[in-house]
């Protein structure tokens, strides 16, 4: 029988540094390589040719957490989080009465980090791209 169940936020777990992330607002993480058209004689092309992968996302937190990652990190002796790198991000799609699927997100380091409140803002989400070594799908 066919399972049309579709997974939704609720359904999501997001691990950081071996903690389940509860102020987690967003998460984006996608796979590139690198393709060419390879051309000889004539104008028509031979065939694609293949360079490197990369990976890289965004994950938006709710203030209170990119506090609690920059703890972690001066405490591994960096002065922000962009200094924290090799960690793994797991996120776990768990829909009620459906299978589990777990991706990793491999060796994680944040690029960059931007903080900012607007007027009559009710809380503060902050978005952190990083870049990953790898990405393990679906298990």
């Amino acid at each position: 029988m066919f399972n049309s169940k579709q997974y939704n936020w609720a359904d999501v777990e997001i691990w950081l540094l071996g903690k389940k992330i509860a102020g987690a607002r967003g998460i984006k993480y996608k796979i590139s390589q690198e393709k060419e058209v390879i051309y000889g004689a004539g104008n028509q092309p031979m065939g694609i040719g293949k360079g490197n992968k990369s990976y890289e996302g965004e994950i938006t937190l709710l203030q209170s957490e990119v506090e609690a990652l920059t703890l972690s990190a001066m405490a591994a002796g960096g002065d922000d989080i962009t200094d924290l790198s090799e960690m793994n991000v797991i996120i776990n799609y768990a829909p009620k009465n459906g299978a589990l699927t777990t991706d990793i997100l491999q060796n994680v380091a944040f690029t960059e980090m931007e903080k900012g409140m607007n007027q009559n803002d009710k809380f503060a989400e902050i978005s952190l791209p990083f870049i990953a070594l790898g990405i393990k799908k679906g298990l």
